[in-house]
């Protein structure tokens, strides 16, 4: 079906001041050719001694240090801009880019509301945005906070610019003559939303999906999640670019469905071991050694810290109540 507009916005924010930018760490922009109609733009992932230790913010912590693509979708002079990077900096550089190519009209769209996919939304101000109601809810709830950089702490994204257009189901978009569907999911937070196109089998992940391992925001749903990337898993498409991934495998043609049985493992793994007396030591190693073995994933730096985050959330979440039970790790026979 195609998009029901939803209430536009009053006006258009007045964008781009300096302080804006969440990161100030030099760009290290990369762009992939996916195919004759799909880039994606990659920043970050430096060598862990290239990275002072002490700057431990959110802007490098949940995106530069672990690498952050953004994809757009074009054709023409139109382009569909999936997730606008932690930063005005980084959105206004992908701009600029796509206004040099002869793209001259935008709409974006937010996989979610965490602060690493919507920092640039202000490049976008005099375009529509995209994204689920819940995204649009929580970023309006939190907005005073972020702008304030004390959400996620410094830095502030000041202006926020939310989303002015929602979808709550599958909803069909067309850039130009290419399908986009536009999937909200609860995978890793309860208002994904990612990207099918259907046309060149490929799914454009947002956060649902990580290599190396995904991270873990909202623990006490992981049940849910579980099941939920198993019938993700059975949309149709075969290759997956995820927005935190290896720009190696990325630029190479992307990840397998096997991206999907490693991450759903990993989860598996995290609860059923989240009563161990020595759980929140327990290296990452272990929880992915069979995948980085077969070649699916490997073991970045920068997601050792993640795993003690994910650690640490998941214990919180089960160390007093009884462990889910996640059911059958594949589909039942017939299903």
């Amino acid at each position: 079906m195609n998009i029901i507009p939803a209430l536009r916005t009053a006006a258009l924010l007045i964008l781009l001041c300096a302080g804006a930018a969440a990161h100030a760490a030099a760009i290290n922009m990369r762009v992939f050719t996916i195919n004759d109609h799909l880039w994606c733009f990659y920043d970050g992932r430096p060598p862990q001694a290239q990275v002072d230790p002490a700057d431990h913010n959110w802007a490098d912590f949940g995106a530069n240090n672990v690498g952050v693509a953004t994809y757009v979708i074009h054709q023409g002079d139109r382009a569909l801009v999936y997730d606008t990077f932690p930063s005005v900096r980084q959105a206004q550089w992908v701009r600029d880019y796509l206004t040099r190519a002869g793209i001259r009209h935008f709409v974006t769209v937010n996989s979610h509301w965490h602060l690493d996919h919507v920092g640039g939304n202000a490049v976008y101000a005099d375009s529509d945005r995209i994204a689920t109601a819940r995204t649009r809810q929580t970023l309006i709830a939190h907005k005073a906070a972020i702008e304030s950089g004390r959400d996620e702490g410094p830095p502030a994204i000041d202006p926020l610019v939310i989303p002015n257009l929602t979808i709550t189901a599958d909803t069909t978009y067309f850039v130009g003559d290419i399908t986009v569907e536009l999937r909200p999911v609860q995978i890793h937070s309860a208002d994904g939303l990612v990207i099918y196109l259907p046309g060149d089998r490929v799914l454009l992940a947002g956060d649902t999906l990580e290599d190396t391992v995904t991270f873990i925001s909202e623990p006490a749903s992981i049940p849910d999640q579980y099941r939920n990337l198993l019938a993700m898993r059975g949309w149709g498409f075969d290759r997956i670019y995820p927005n935190h991934g290896n720009p190696d495998v990325i630029a190479k043609g992307g990840y397998p469905l096997a991206l999907i049985d490693t991450t759903r493992a990993y989860l598996r793994r995290m609860v059923e071991h989240a009563h161990d007396p020595d759980y929140l030591t327990q290296p990452i190693g272990p929880y992915i050694a069979d995948a980085v073995k077969a070649g699916t994933i490997s073991l970045w730096w920068a997601y050792v810290d993640a795993h003690r985050a994910n650690l640490a959330k998941v214990s919180g979440a089960y160390k007093d109540r009884p462990l889910p039970d996640l059911g059958p790790i594949t589909a039942p026979a017939g299903e």
